[in-house]
């Protein structure tokens, strides 16, 4: 079984500021997150790539990209989950709360009892 994750929640919005720093501050780093600038935002929001699977929580994993966000006093939480491979059921984020500081978060799924129409 592969080892994959999802993007949950992304609801942190990234200023065109924001995102040049982010990209111009990877190649300096030697990290190529992004092949192209216009890579680093999706409809407003930082991007992650499916296709880098394990790895797309870059954030965990990138400390600049940590300070560039804390840098520019980005707001919301970002949450990743997976459900296959040897961490199914592992659910986490970051929450950013527009004054320069981030908080790690944990989370868990629950299931509960429905009605059922039959």
């Amino acid at each position: 079984m592969g080892w994959s994750i999802s993007d949950l929640v992304n609801n942190v919005k990234i200023s065109d500021k924001c995102a040049k720093e982010l990209y111009n501050t990877s190649k300096k780093n030697n990290s190529n997150l992004w092949d192209d600038p216009e890579y680093v935002t999706y409809d407003g929001k930082l991007a992650f790539n499916e296709d880098h699977q394990e790895h797309m929580d870059y954030i965990r994993n990138e400390k600049f990209v940590r300070d560039v966000l804390k840098k520019n006093k980005v707001k919301g939480d970002i949450c990743f989950g997976s459900v296959e491979g040897d961490n199914k059921g592992s659910f986490w984020g970051y929450r950013f709360d527009g004054k320069g500081g981030m908080q790690t978060l944990g989370g868990k799924l629950e299931w509960y009892v429905t009605k059922s129409k039959d």
